[in-house]
């Protein structure tokens, strides 16, 4: 099974590389989560004390049922949306997804097995990419090896909000990425 994991608005570039991807792959074997359409708390009033809710035990199931993980999200501030980053927190849980008790975490994580494709936009130019080591990677890194999944791949739209490309150019990138994608998975 695929999981898709959107994480921006319904509209906008980022919102067009999502449709376009879904519109690519085989529905049946989706699991297609928009954080927008998801109740999910942004913060946990007790960290990770927290009990889990029934909707986070069925992320939690989906994401463990799940082979590939793809992640779409615009960067914010070079960073994830905050509902990108309340799922992570609300997923990516200890004793599901890694386990410091039984030693079960980066090489050895409980995820191991799967393959992680993040894809992501940018407003900003190429060279703030660059100088930042590629935050829109970065920014899951962490989670993703803590949890055992270091096959991963990224694709990233930049510049998008000084881009003096013409729609049709954008919409060409953008079929490019989610048929590449398509092709992996």
């Amino acid at each position: 099974m695929i999981s898709i994991i959107y994480g921006g608005n319904h509209e906008g570039i980022c919102f067009d590389i999502y449709q376009s991807i879904l519109s690519q792959l085989d529905n049946n074997n989706i699991r297609n989560i928009n954080l927008q359409y998801e109740n999910i708390s942004l913060t946990l009033p007790h960290g990770y004390h927290s009990q889990i809710t029934e909707q986070q035990m069925e992320l939690i199931e989906s994401i463990h049922s799940s082979d590939t993980l793809i992640f779409i999200y615009p960067l914010y501030w070079f960073n994830m949306t905050p509902i990108m980053k309340s799922f992570i927190d609300q997923v990516f849980w200890p004793e599901y997804a890694f386990s410091f008790k039984e030693k079960q975490y980066f090489k050895k994580g409980l995820w191991k097995n799967k393959k992680a494709i993040i894809v992501y936009t940018q407003g900003g130019p190429e060279i703030f990419h660059k100088l930042n080591k590629r935050l829109g990677y970065q920014v899951l890194k962490y989670p993703l090896h803590l949890s055992g999944i270091y096959n991963i791949k990224t694709y990233h739209l930049d510049n998008l909000n000084r881009s003096k490309q013409q729609r049709y150019k954008i919409t060409k990138r953008i079929n490019s990425i989610a048929h590449q994608i398509a092709k992996q998975v």
